[in-house]
């Protein structure tokens, strides 16, 4: 097998895997994770069941890669800032994906019982969050102040805060009855914390 053939084979997995995860999220989004089996899963990425498992061991395995390929993006979006904004406000922008996106989802407020839908779920998200923190910090390592001591540290402290913020931001937004747009509640948590992110140099 010459290595021409090799690349396509590889470029059309990704492409079926970046498929089934694509329909698996909207799928878990829609009728929740436990409801949805791998045979929903699928079909509708017009797949067999048997062919399924030549991409994922399990529903779970294709939800954690779904929530890594959201860490991605966050990070991709924050690294592409504008040089001149700080760490924080670049990591606030980096979210504004993913906010556009459950803004614009039919059941906007049901984001977040991804999340709460069994103990399988629970570890997903706190896998979730050790790699959206480690990806997320990377990018913000390079927007850190020259000479910044302990800059792998510092990155990683406002990767999580900043994460935290996010998280109160959706369970209001979620819970709650409040007419607030969760990129106003985004808003307000992280300024919540803005005096105390002035870094030392």
């Amino acid at each position: 097998m010459d290595g021409q053939t090799v690349r396509l084979r590889e470029r059309t997995r990704r492409a079926v895997r970046a498929e089934l995860v694509a329909e698996a999220m909207a799928l878990f989004l829609d009728k929740g994770f436990e409801a949805t089996t791998v045979e929903d899963i699928a079909v509708a990425a017009g797949l067999s069941r048997r062919s399924y498992f030549r991409y994922f061991a399990s529903k779970d395995e294709v939800l954690a890669e779904g929530l890594a390929e959201v860490g991605r993006a966050i990070a991709d979006s924050v690294a592409s800032r504008p040089d001149s904004e700080s760490p924080w406000t670049a990591l606030r922008r980096g979210f504004d994906s993913l906010i556009d996106q459950a803004e614009s989802y039919p059941r906007t407020r049901d984001m977040g019982s991804l999340m709460i839908d069994g103990p399988a779920i629970e570890a997903s998200h706190q896998n979730k969050m050790v790699r959206w923190q480690a990806s997320i910090a990377d990018a913000l390592a390079t927007r850190l102040p020259e000479g910044t001591r302990n800059a792998a540290f510092v990155a990683s402290s406002i990767a999580a805060a900043g994460l935290g913020c996010f998280n109160v931001a959706q369970d209001e937004w979620r819970q709650t009855d409040s007419p607030a747009s969760l990129g106003a509640l985004t808003d307000a948590a992280m300024t919540a914390l803005q005096p105390l992110n002035q870094l030392p140099v």
